[in-house]
């Protein structure tokens, strides 16, 4: 049933973000082929699993940001994020503003 399948998929992804997940792992989840697992995700998340997953990571990141108890390279690591540049673009993708400025914003309010 897609909609089990959908939920245990979502409930992976928020239990494991702050971890390395590959596709495969993905698929497994899902009990799909990896083809299959790409195209069920992008027709019911509206995107690709790597978009959705840097959401979620970012998402997080901006929490963290906003507490001021973590450095910005913890907070990568924290978040999922293997090295700071990749975490720096991705970032600044979704926010249009890097981890640092985000930050600045917030100390103004």
């Amino acid at each position: 049933n897609s909609s089990d399948r959908f939920k245990k998929i979502s409930e992976y992804i928020m239990m494991n973000f702050y971890e390395e997940i590959q596709l495969r792992d993905m698929a497994t989840v899902a009990n799909m082929s990896v083809t299959a697992f790409c195209n069920f995700f992008k027709a019911q998340y509206r995107m690709t699993f790597v978009e959705y997953l840097n959401n979620i990571r970012v998402g997080h990141a901006c929490k963290l940001l906003a507490k001021k108890e973590n450095n910005i390279f913890e907070i990568a690591y924290r978040c999922g994020y293997q090295n700071i540049a990749n975490f720096n673009r991705q970032f600044k993708k979704l926010k249009k503003m890097t981890p640092r400025e985000y930050r600045n914003t917030l100390e103004h309010y």
